[in-house]
Formats: structure tokens, sequence, C-alpha cells
């Protein structure tokens, strides 16, 4: 009886063991991180509110479950169509830690690069073209500093160069929309 008690014993004392061990050597993942939209779902369809269908709003995104240490928060927009340019709708970095949500039609939260569209410091509205349904990706972005942009009117290519080691976990929702 005696040996069995010690067998179980020495088996529970390993058992614990490897707990603690996978405890403190599990690493932080980010996939509880989740963008989000109160307009539309993942997979779902953009509403004609925010194209250039209709009034051109910038859509409302949400964020929750930012990893520890984020610091900042981006957001890109953009499309990968048929021909491979890619067109980018809206670029926003430097979003406080602080901030998990941006409103619809927001102009004042973070701040703005140019889309590829115009060229401009806003949102640019998608304008499907040819037949049927076209993919438009939002990304967010938990940052562990805010990201050194060189020029004011960056790009979304080089705000991702500049988000390289800073960033902490992203997610993505991709919505569709046809003319």
């Amino acid at each position: 009886m005696r040996g069995i008690f010690f067998h179980f014993a020495a088996l529970l004392g390993l058992w614990l063991g490897s707990c603690k061990k996978s405890e403190s050597t599990v690493v932080p993942v980010a996939s509880n991180f989740e963008a989000y939209s109160p307009a539309f779902t993942n997979n779902g369809i953009l509403p004609k509110l925010y194209t250039c269908d209709s009034l051109s709003l910038s859509p409302p995104v949400s964020w929750k479950n930012p990893p520890t240490g984020t610091n900042s928060y981006a957001v890109t927009m953009h499309s990968i169509p048929v021909t491979g340019d890619k067109h980018v709708y809206m670029v926003i970095s430097k979003i406080p830690s602080s901030v998990m949500s941006i409103p619809q039609a927001s102009t004042s939260i973070g701040v703005f690069g140019i889309n590829s569209l115009n060229s401009q410091r806003n949102y640019s509205p998608p304008c499907s073209q040819g037949p049927g349904f076209k993919a438009y990706i939002i990304t967010v972005y938990a940052l562990s500093k805010d990201p050194v942009l060189t020029v004011t009117n960056y790009t979304m290519d080089q705000l991702l160069e500049a988000m390289k080691g800073i960033t902490l976990a992203s997610s993505v929702l991709t919505v569709n929309y046809s003319r």
C-alpha cells in the first residue's frame, strides 16, 4: 500500500510539474483579438452606404481583446482586383490604445495616410467595377508602439513596413460588394 501511495505521489508530482512548466512556457496567443463591425458581418455584404453608390461614408470598425502591451492601433482597408493592383481605401495609424472603435464617417481618430484611389488623406469608398462580388479587406493591427513614419502622406505599404517588429496581433474582416 505504501508503494502505491509513493507511486501515486510521484505521478502526481510529475503531472503537477508538467502543468507548471507548460503554464510558465506558454506564449500568449493573440487569437482572441477580434475586429468586427456593427454595420456588417465578417464575410458578409458591405452596405451600400459605405460605397460610391450612396453617401460614401467610412464604415464603423470595432475591436476587442487586445493583446497585453498594446499601445497603439492601425486600420487599413483594401482590395486586390483581378488586375492585381492593390486598391487602398483607408489607412489610419496612431490610434490611441484607449480607443476600441472608429465610428462611421470618423475623420478625427488617428492619423490618416493616403488612399490609392485619389491620393488623399481620407476614406475613399469602393466603386465595385465589373460583374460579381468583390472582396474588401479591413485589417486592425494591435501595436506595441506608434509606427515611425518619415512622411506625412504615407501609403499602406509604408505603414506596413513601419509596423514590422511592433505588430502584436492583427484581425481581418472581409466584406463583399457588387453593383
